[in-house]
């Protein structure tokens, strides 16, 4: 290679460097305007394909110019037996919620992050935000602005409930542990007649079913949680009457009954009920929903 045309291949890659190195630079300046106030992660519901909206769309539209809405893709299944297994499907769900809020805040550690969700995507969104709050996740509670569950199939009797007062939980149980330093900051709504956020105690059958579906692709590390609920379910059967009310309240004749209420509740909509259901006065579930995202940026 002679001396000009090394000189110019030189300058060339010279230049090259200082055009990359400007458009960095260009980039990095522009980062700290490119970030949101808020980061909104909605997680679809039951039945939602891939990162359909569907019921969430009235939830996150138009939150305002300081915030940016991500809808979460997973494979959505309402019991085990269908596509993915549930417990499979919503840890796909509360992996790609972490993995998303992870990489904003690493890109803007300024941002605050919102989480929202509708049944099963509610039930992940919930699990999420209960191990930022117990501290159990790498993002800490004081990086989540708000939590907004609605039809959540763990809702605690203990969480902040929106609406009118109810006397169940959901029907996979609550959180060992609830929601932790975010729960001033959630919020939970369920309409009377969902069983899926609102099963009566004594629906044991129920309750087993959604202990079996919440644990149905078991996660290691989650195996001590898992042993506390189904103790829970135990402890309050042996409570009302030894293991003579095991047999009882999970005999044939019980979950014919029980199965029997399920399929009224899933023909009658009260699952899929939130855009009239209200929870105060004018105001439905998914208008509420939404004035408590607008007002988090």
């Amino acid at each position: 290679m002679g001396v000009r045309r090394a000189l110019t291949v030189i300058s060339a890659t010279v230049l090259a460097a200082m055009g990359a190195t400007t458009g960095v630079a260009a980039q990095a300046d522009a980062a700290p305007s490119a970030c949101p106030a808020l980061y909104v992660l909605a997680v679809p519901g039951t039945w939602a394909n891939g990162a359909q909206p569907g019921l969430l769309t009235a939830v996150t539209s138009d939150l305002g110019p300081e915030t940016k809405v991500q809808f979460v893709g997973y494979d959505a299944t309402a019991f085990p037996w269908e596509r993915a297994i549930y417990g499979k499907s919503k840890a796909q769900a509360v992996a790609n919620t972490t993995g998303l809020a992870r990489a904003m805040l690493r890109q803007c550690p300024r941002t605050k992050i919102a989480l929202t969700g509708y049944s099963q995507g509610a039930d992940a969104a919930g699990d999420v935000a209960a191990e930022i709050g117990t501290g159990r996740a790498a993002i800490r509670p004081s990086q989540v602005a708000g939590v907004v569950l609605i039809s959540d199939p763990r809702r605690s009797r203990k969480d902040n409930l929106i609406g009118p007062r109810l006397t169940g939980e959901g029907s996979g149980g609550p959180r060992i542990g609830g929601m932790g330093w975010v729960l001033p900051r959630s919020a939970t709504l369920c309409a009377p007649g969902d069983l899926y956020c609102n099963t009566p105690r004594d629906y044991y059958v129920t309750r087993v079913i959604g202990y079996l579906a919440e644990t149905s692709d078991p996660t290691p590390s989650q195996f001590a949680q898992y042993q506390a609920e189904a103790s829970a379910i135990v402890n309050e059967l042996l409570t009302r009457g030894g293991p003579g009310a095991i047999v009882r309240e999970l005999g044939n004749a019980r979950a014919r009954e029980q199965i029997i209420i399920f399929n009224r509740f899933l023909q009658s909509g009260a699952h899929a009920d939130y855009a009239t259901f209200q929870v105060a006065p004018g105001v439905t579930a998914t208008q509420w929903a939404h004035n408590r995202l607008a007002a988090l940026a």
